[in-house]
């Protein structure tokens, strides 16, 4: 008689085997089907992106030729400028330092070198004329000229190109722009097209930021991020002087510095410029010149002209934002600026134009007060800095503003001639 019980429990792994085998060809089977199936799909993947991808990917490949990466190269320069350049602006030069000669040692430091910087730069006219940063190429030129050192070299490379010598066209130091000009222009790749600008004054905060760049010499390299905030009025690095910036959280690094700031229509809002990070690397607050500057500086930049701005020498307070007591108390008007500090041996000072000398404490501050009040400017009336600022960087240096102030209470006309605005890239900031 047989165990039917024994049997069964005998017979039960190979069903269990082959079941799973069974199931397993089945899968096999069912994938084969269905990879057959989705095949097509793969020559239609850029179907599957998302809108906001398409966009960008679309961007990407229309100006990929259009961003260079710049070399600036300066032949046996005899100590390492990276020294003495300040800390917030080392993050805008990448140095590579040439080896030591035989027997190094301590002497080494006081030999030759080459030195290098590195930044972006994108075509922006159909004569492939490069725009960038002037601090990106500033060491390479004999100081306020367009025209380079005996020693220097800048190069433009195209993506997947060989590097092209270039000139220096035109620069405007003050809002820290350069053109530069191909030596081969018929060298340029043919999709190297211009990227067209755009009207910075309708961008708006939120919407798409997309930079193309070279940082750390990583050769076009695109990001993305938003407008976190526009006319972000901040001090240049190169040049001391207050640029409406518009600021993003698109990642821009050391390298990408001259490089476009893109909308989703594939218009330049901005040259990235500057980053504003305590390590000199990337914490998402970039800024970039917007292209209304661009374009307003484009003209002189293309008749070979270096631009700076005129200063006055002046730091001022609007009245109108003082505490009516204290107005009252010291016969302030409720217009006008008062003058705070002024420029040692500047134009300001040259003019006989005094500062506060004292402080009134008043809503939980300190007003200076006791200075010169500047009423008008050229006949206009003044009730903010940044009026007074546009009337001064109308003009150039060696002209004249005419001011109506307050002095001692009494009120007088005083012409001021003005100087040029000193850069903070002078004499051993930046590639010597």
């Amino acid at each position: 008689m047989l165990d039917m019980k024994g049997m069964a429990y005998r017979l039960l792994p190979y069903l269990v085997v082959f079941l799973l085998f069974a199931s397993a060809g089945g899968c096999a089977a069912q994938a084969r089907t269905q990879g057959s199936k989705q095949q097509p799909a793969a020559t239609t993947r850029s179907n599957e992106l998302l809108p906001y991808e398409r966009n960008t990917v679309k961007i990407a490949k229309k100006y990929k030729d259009s961003v260079v990466a710049l070399r600036v190269t300066l032949h046996g320069v005899p100590v390492n400028p990276y020294k003495q350049l300040p800390p917030e602006m080392r993050r805008f030069f990448k140095h590579f330092q040439g080896s030591p000669q035989p027997g190094g040692g301590p002497s080494s430091h006081q030999q030759k070198r080459t030195e290098r910087a590195a930044g972006s730069g994108f075509v922006i006219d159909s004569q492939h004329q490069i725009l960038t940063n002037y601090h990106v190429i500033t060491g390479a030129l004999k100081g306020n000229s367009t025209h380079l050192k005996s020693n220097a070299s800048i190069t433009v490379r195209f993506p997947n190109g060989k590097p092209i010598p270039a000139k220096v066209v035109g620069v405007n130091a003050s809002y820290d722009l350069a053109l530069l000009q191909l030596k081969h222009p018929d060298k340029a790749p043919q999709g190297a097209n211009a990227i067209p600008l755009s009207n910075s004054k309708k961008v708006q905060v939120g919407e798409k930021a997309i930079a193309i760049g070279n940082p750390f010499t990583l050769q076009s390299t695109v990001t993305q991020g938003i407008v976190s905030a526009i006319n972000r009025n901040q001090p240049a690095l190169a040049s001391g002087m207050p640029i409406p910036y518009i600021q993003t959280d698109a990642p821009i690094n050391p390298g990408s510095s001259g490089g476009p700031l893109l909308n989703s229509r594939g218009q330049v809002i901005g040259v990235n410029d500057e980053i504003l990070a305590p390590h000199g690397t990337f914490i998402g607050v970039g800024l970039a010149v917007p292209s209304d500057l661009v374009r307003k500086s484009l003209p002189q930049l293309k008749a070979g002209k270096f631009v700076k701005q005129a200063m006055i020498g002046v730091m001022v307070a609007p009245l109108r934002k003082y505490p009516e007591a204290v107005r009252q108390k010291l016969h302030l008007p409720d217009h006008g600026l008062m003058i705070v500090k002024v420029k040692p041996h500047g134009p300001a000072a040259k003019a006989g134009l005094q500062g506060a000398q004292l402080g009134v404490s008043a809503a939980g501050r300190q007003w200076p007060v006791g200075g010169d009040v500047i009423l008008k400017a050229d006949g206009h009336k003044i009730n903010h800095g940044r009026k007074l600022q546009k009337i001064v960087f109308s003009k150039h240096a060696g002209q004249t503003v005419s001011l109506v102030i307050l002095h001692n209470g009494h009120r007088k006309t005083v012409r001021v001639t003005l100087a040029q605005l000193k850069s903070r890239m002078s004499k051993g900031h930046g590639l010597r």
